[in-house]
């Protein structure tokens, strides 16, 4: 048996071993960088969505998409080429690549378009083009930031609760087309608890 793309159909230990390379390289790029309690490593949300993305049973592509999703948005210009340059060298096939760099593309909201809210619509959409594993990207990002919300104001939980609502709408056909249905149900249950008890 050869080596190269081709291999991965057959070894694990490649597609593991690509998915520890893609969180090293977010580690990076967000070292330094805290959440919005400005305590907690910004890692760590890629991480839990990560985790939350592989025990929804995705492919190493949504996995490694997960690492990475947020590398575009929120860090330098530097780290955004040497993201590009990340992928391009990955030993994966060209298609893989390419969902890759699609789904994380559709996850980053443009800073070029004014308003929150219409970021927020506007990634949305280019996740229904997107390949499948963008969406339960997307569900298991606004789980993990819904739980973290909790710790919040009224107000700042009262508007992230619309916008989930939002993504849920727009989301659900695609969730239940490809399988993601426990993704969709888990975010739904999430936003309809009282997380203030927790």
């Amino acid at each position: 048996m050869g080596t190269g793309p081709a291999l991965l159909e057959y070894d694990p230990v490649i597609r593991m071993a690509v998915i520890k390379t893609a969180a090293d390289h977010a580690s990076q790029a967000h070292k330094g960088q805290l959440r919005k309690d400005r305590r907690t490593p910004y890692i760590t949300h890629p991480a839990r969505v990560a985790t939350l993305v592989g025990m929804f049973n995705s492919s190493h592509v949504g996995i490694v998409s997960a690492w990475l999703h947020d590398v575009y948005e929120d860090c330098t210009p530097d780290w955004i080429r040497q993201t590009d340059e990340f992928i391009a060298r990955l030993p994966l096939s060209s298609d893989e690549k390419a969902d890759i760099t699609a789904i994380v593309d559709a996850l980053t909201k443009k800073n070029t378009i004014k308003g929150k809210a219409a970021r927020l619509s506007n990634s949305l959409d280019r996740i229904l083009d997107a390949p499948p594993e963008a969406t339960l990207v997307k569900l298991c990002d606004r789980i993990d930031n819904l739980l973290d919300s909790a710790d919040r104001n009224g107000g700042f939980t009262k508007r992230y609760l619309a916008s989930t609502d939002e993504v849920i709408g727009k989301l659900e056909v695609r969730a239940s087309l490809y399988g993601y249905e426990r993704a969709l149900n888990l975010l739904i249950q999430i936003r309809n608890a009282n997380l203030k008890r927790l």
